[in-house]
């Protein structure tokens, strides 16, 4: 059937708008990406023009390998770029909204164009206004509108071709995980070690290592051609004119070739039938908790290993308590590559582990779901609940964090006082830490799904409740560490006195006030905060009615109870 490319202009042009609407509609993601246009895009485009502008004109005489560097580099980038819309297209961009009524409407020659143009919208909107921009300082202190053309072209003829080659990898894995029963049951599985795979390479700094190799092995690779058309108005760059022709044919050819198997494999992935995997039928004696049967009762037990059999099912629920391992990568790279455990690991890794303990735990009503009615109306009383699901999360936790933070600290630096008082602070704020995460997640539950992918959907905390929760976690440790830390105090009372300071009115705090505020505000989160959450928990739990009282209120009340 043959292409109709204004059917596919407006199928790109709704798709991406939806994506606007999206950001638009959540305020917070608004703002990130706010913030990443400015750090990411406007601060080099501004640095880039000004560089490209005062120092273009003498490119001519650098001894900069420039060809090499244009060869390699957009090679490089080639790959990266495939595999970054590899990845979205498994994750969210493989299939179409509305999937069953477009393509009983619209040829899917037509819908595949759509899905491209719409993602080489996206990719375009964040990198077209640097480039338009460098490149035209570049073409203005060279004399010269030639860079601005072939420098254009060069990267624009690198996003089509990789986001062809991305978007036929992608509809090929997505081919094999919907045709392959073992595959589609263990998907989940091999989402989270493609993801274990990641971040030790990026940990690890392979990444780096490999795409420096990349660039030199990689200088005669086709795609390497577009290095030549892209330094090809640039003087003194002498490119090879046969591969400016070449880059040039193989952008002309590639495209229509790779759309065409795009088109087939899309075909095959949206018109085929899916493989029905079996549901594995979970036994009762799967994910129990007898084990515990002499520390808990059995309404508790039974608590423990719901959770448990949830969390089995559906791992995909826990996934916002990775996404602060974004924040270790620094220290635990930084360790790798001195070649020993540094002073700061420890500290770090105690701190995350504590943090995720009851960061797991954050949403205790919404976790429940459907079954939220049976379990209210059940026998199950508030601190069984309670209990229960700080077990569940500190059982399989802490051990892990408490192993982690020891081990550490015992080949780190740290005097043998210092990594034992973290592991021992990682000990009770991992356990003071859940029965507050419990208390902030039955004041501000979540029971709708969001989501997580284009196809996968979840139930994860409110982000009122993980602000907050990490906010107290992160003003229990940091009391902590200043009240016990030699050090310290003193540290964080010039840096109050400078930021105060730099606001207009110095504030001097001394450093014995300032252990002391630490030491009280530790005490106040990791002694005081825990039994009032669990007070409050179970009363919460006790007295909950769905689409009853608003949680302000009940905790207002609770409140004027204590007092």
């Amino acid at each position: 059937m043959n292409w109709t490319p204004g059917r596919s202009a407006r199928i790109a042009r709704m798709e991406y708008r939806r994506s606007v609407r999206a950001i638009g509609k959540k305020p917070v993601q608004m703002l990130a990406f706010g913030l990443f246009a400015l750090i990411f895009m406007g601060v080099p485009t501004v640095a880039g023009s000004y560089f490209a502008y005062k120092f273009g004109g003498e490119l001519a005489t650098t001894d900069l390998p420039l060809l090499d560097v244009a060869r390699g580099g957009l090679a490089v980038w080639w790959l990266v770029l495939t595999v970054m819309l590899t990845s979205r297209v498994i994750g969210k961009t493989g299939r179409i909204d509305q999937e069953a009524g477009m393509l009983t409407t619209v040829p899917a020659r037509d819908v595949v164009g759509g899905l491209l143009g719409a993602e080489f919208s996206r990719v375009a909107s964040i990198g077209l206004i640097p480039v338009v921009a460098i490149t035209t300082a570049l073409s203005l202190a060279l004399g010269t509108p030639l860079p601005l053309v072939t420098i254009v072209f060069a990267l624009l003829g690198l996003l089509a071709t990789a986001l062809l080659a991305g978007h036929i990898l992608g509809l090929l894995i997505k081919l094999a995980l919907e045709r392959s029963e073992v595959l589609a049951q263990y998907k989940s599985v091999l989402a989270v070690l493609a993801f274990v795979v990641y971040m030790a390479v990026v940990m690890s700094n392979t990444l780096g290592t490999v795409m420096t190799s990349l660039s030199g092995l990689l200088q005669n690779a086709p795609m390497a051609w577009l290095g030549d058309l892209f330094v090809f108005g640039i003087p003194g760059a002498s490119p090879s004119l046969a591969r400016v022709v070449g880059a040039i044919g193989l952008v002309a050819v590639g495209l229509p070739v790779l759309f065409a198997l795009d088109v087939r494999l899309a075909t095959r992935l949206w018109y085929g039938d899916r493989v029905q995997p079996e549901n594995k039928q979970y036994e009762s004696s799967e994910s129990n908790a007898d084990f515990l049967a002499g520390i808990a009762s059995r309404p508790t037990r039974s608590v423990v290993a719901n959770v448990w059999r949830r969390t089995k099912r559906s791992p995909i629920r826990l996934l916002y308590v990775v996404y602060p391992v974004f924040l270790v990568t620094g220290p635990i790279q930084e360790a790798i590559q001195v070649g020993y455990v540094t002073r700061t690991l420890p500290v770090v890794i105690s701190l995350y582990g504590a943090w995720a303990i009851g960061g797991a735990a954050l949403n205790p009503l919404g976790d429940e779901g459907a079954m939220l009615p049976v379990t209210l109306t059940s026998s199950i009383r508030g601190k069984e609940f309670v209990v229960g699901h700080v077990l569940s999360v500190t059982i399989v936790g802490l051990p892990i964090v408490v192993l982690a933070t020891a081990l550490t600290g015992f080949l780190s630096p740290l005097e043998p006082i210092r990594w034992l008082s973290l592991t021992a602070l990682s000990v009770v704020l991992g356990l003071a830490g859940a029965v507050v995460a419990i208390g902030i997640g039955t004041t501000f539950p979540r029971f709708g799904e969001v989501n997580v992918t284009k196809s996968r959907t979840a139930v994860v905390p409110s982000k009122t409740a993980f602000a907050t929760y990490s906010l107290a976690v992160l003003l229990g440790y940091g009391g902590a560490v200043t009240a016990i830390t030699p050090g310290t105090a003193a540290s964080v009372s010039s840096m109050f006195e400078f930021v105060t300071g730099v606001l207009g009115y110095a504030i001097i705090i001394s450093p014995p006030t300032v252990k002391l505020i630490g030491g009280a505000i530790a005490v106040l989160l990791g002694v005081v905060a825990p039994p009032l959450a669990y007070l409050y928990s179970v009363r919460r739990f006790e007295s909950y009615t769905l689409g009853g009282e608003d949680s302000g209120i009940f905790l207002f009340e609770f409140v004027g109870e204590l007092l």
